[in-house]
């Protein structure tokens, strides 16, 4: 059984936009902070022929707020920022009762020369 502690987290919009010369920017802004219950942490590396590339996962449950809800319905619009580093949200499950919110979170640093 892992440990399971609490962290502080700020939930970020995400926008993605196109500048005048077709170069896709994506924006992050702090929206709102809040506590969690981390488990998992996960540090991984998959090496292929020519690279190595490293990726991380992590287990967040929050408190099913309004707030939370929006971020339920449109999770692609949403990143989570733990530990200074922006994390993507890839699952998201809302418990039964609406009283947690459970969100399985990624970060894929860049793909690295073996």
């Amino acid at each position: 059984m892992a440990i399971a502690r609490f962290e502080n987290l700020t939930i970020n919009n995400v926008t993605s936009s196109v500048s005048v010369y077709g170069e896709y920017t994506t924006s992050i802004s702090a929206w709102f902070e809040t506590r969690g219950v981390i488990q998992d942490v996960t540090n991984a590396m998959r090496t292929s022929e020519r690279y190595r590339e490293y990726f991380d996962l992590v287990n967040i449950t929050v408190n099913y707020t309004p707030y939370m809800k929006t971020v339920v319905d449109a999770q692609s619009l949403y990143s989570v920022t733990f530990r200074g580093i922006d994390w993507r949200i890839t699952d998201i499950r809302e418990s039964n009762d609406k009283m947690k919110v459970s969100m399985i979170c990624y970060r894929n640093d860049p793909d690295v020369a073996i």
